[in-house]
């Protein structure tokens, strides 16, 4: 049937669509969080497993012919990218040359804009801009993981929103968690010794350290100034993306994307002020996994 998957692996969840050749989708679902840091055997054969488990999803359709993947953390070219096109082919039953895997934003940027004809702003877990040129060159600013930067990125917004609240605590105790932000962080922690705290933070993973960025959208939703503050310096951190892809390759329309830039409108406010240049911004969300599986279907 020329039946092709398509892969988006972010932070939180990966997201598969079986599709047809007349770009259908015929099924969908989504598995634990792939991740191209291969830097260990202990990450291949997690990789390995989450694979299997949706191969064994995908199967109750249809076998695919091609897929394409998209997966954060993953650059082409690379040891991981052999590694993660191996697993693929193994649990899929198919030969290397039928997949095509290449880091998330790729397909991203794909879903927006033909080669060359835009700027890619994304907050996930993550952020980063990126930019695909016409002969398939990356430039990517941001993008290098919660350590060093990924400013206003679900994981930004929700650090930024601890650190406030535990600051608060300490020079007046009692005053942090009994906030407005305190009270949906604690809800949304499970409580407020630095006990539950700490093991949520450090017990976890950084996809589920992001999702408290919702507890911090809540808090804004009622008009909260903290945490309003939070989320439209979250917006000018994403601007400051942006603006240096601008800077280096000239204006470009921008789609601003991602569930970081849905958690509360002055993201989106706030970025749209911080642009240097009078471009177009694009403000809704596409279905990467949709549009890596009709690539994937078109596979000869």
């Amino acid at each position: 049937m020329g039946l092709g998957l398509g892969i988006d692996a972010g932070g939180t969840a990966t997201r598969w669509r079986l599709v047809d050749r007349a770009g259908e989708c015929l099924a969908q679902g989504s598995v634990e969080p792939l991740t191209g840091h291969l830097f260990s055997p202990a990450a291949v054969e997690r990789a390995r497993r989450i694979s299997t488990e949706m191969a064994s999803a995908v199967a109750q359709t249809g076998a695919p012919a091609g897929i394409v993947a998209g997966i954060t953390g993953l650059t082409r070219d690379t040891p991981a990218e052999t590694a993660m096109r191996t697993i693929l082919a193994e649990v899929f039953s198919l030969s290397p040359n039928r997949i095509f895997v290449a880091e998330d934003m790729w397909i991203a940027y794909l879903s927006y804009f033909a080669l060359g004809d835009g700027i890619l702003v994304y907050s996930g877990t993550g952020s980063i801009g990126y930019y695909l040129s016409p002969d398939k060159q990356v430039i990517r600013v941001g993008g290098r993981g919660n350590l060093i930067d990924d400013g206003g990125s679900g994981f930004w917004i929700a650090r930024e929103a601890l650190k406030a609240v535990l600051r608060k605590e300490e020079e007046s105790p009692g005053e942090g968690w009994t906030s407005p932000l305190g009270k949906t962080l604690a809800k949304a922690l499970g409580g407020t010794d630095w006990d539950v705290v700490r093991t949520f933070v450090y017990g976890g993973d950084r996809g589920k350290i992001g999702l408290l960025a919702k507890a911090v959208a809540d808090a804004a939703q009622d008009g909260d100034f903290l945490s309003l503050n939070i989320l439209r310096e979250a917006g000018r951190e994403l601007s400051r993306l942006a603006n240096s892809l601008i800077k280096r390759i000239g204006p470009r329309p921008v789609a601003l994307v991602g569930g970081g830039t849905r958690l509360h409108p002055i993201i989106a406010a706030a970025f749209r002020e911080e642009l240097r240049a009078p471009v177009e911004v694009i403000n809704h969300d596409v279905d990467a996994a949709l549009t890596a599986g009709k690539l994937a279907a078109m596979v000869d």
